[in-house]
């Protein structure tokens, strides 16, 4: 019965996980990385203080990156959201059937390249180089390999990822809070991430608990 409970809240939660929910639009510029948090289902009270953690499958191709699936990582993660969750007044405890919520999350990455056109001006490119015209020389058109006129783009490697946390009631396996984290770094600070401030940054709007 027990499992069977557990494999119906896991078939619950996220629901409303999409790709495109998942996954930020992309930053506007290479030194603006994006990090928002969206809650779609708001609550102002929880039915009590008790939480137990219930298990998600991978369910998108971002799901199943290696780097979301180490267990390291997700113990890290796992603990940084329990400090939250404490911070609040709420109370781990294993036995989900005396639990008063239940708690589940998923999380995603992929790496992305995002990519700026950048204006080059005569500092840096002869005047012979750049394509002009009867109205002035372009700022953003070089000469490229072969001699032709081409765009000069700049290409920063991205990694974005998501981080969505459900809040339900076991009983009937209804959502009661959920809200969706999304973010995105350069690769090369991919491993300086902070876990502790996603996780309190992602539960912000989450209702303190209160005692039965």
């Amino acid at each position: 019965m027990t499992t069977m409970r557990t494999l119906g809240l896991a078939m619950a939660c996220c629901t409303a996980l999409s790709v495109a929910a998942l996954w930020p639009a992309r930053a506007q510029t290479r030194n603006a990385p994006v990090a928002q948090v969206e809650v779609s289902k708001s609550a102002t009270s929880l039915p009590g203080p008790t939480y137990a953690w219930v298990p998600m499958p991978p369910r998108l191709k971002a799901e199943s990156d290696p780097r979301v699936r180490d267990p390291q990582l997700r113990a890290d993660l796992q603990a940084s959201l329990d400090k939250a969750l404490r911070a609040k007044g709420y109370q781990r405890i294993d036995d989900l059937r005396q639990a008063d919520i239940a708690v589940a999350y998923r999380v995603g990455v992929q790496d992305v390249q995002q990519t700026s056109v950048r204006e080059t001006g005569l500092q840096t490119a002869r005047e012979s180089a750049v394509e002009c015209r009867s109205g002035g020389c372009s700022q953003i058109v070089v000469e490229g390999t072969d001699g032709a006129p081409a765009i000069k783009v700049d290409a920063v490697d991205m990694v974005e990822g998501g981080l969505m946390i459900e809040v339900i009631q076991p009983s009937d396996l209804r959502v009661l809070w959920r809200a969706l984290y999304r973010g995105s770094v350069r690769a090369k600070d991919a491993g300086k991430v902070n876990l502790d401030a996603i996780a309190t940054r992602t539960l912000d709007e989450l209702p303190r608990a209160s005692a039965k």
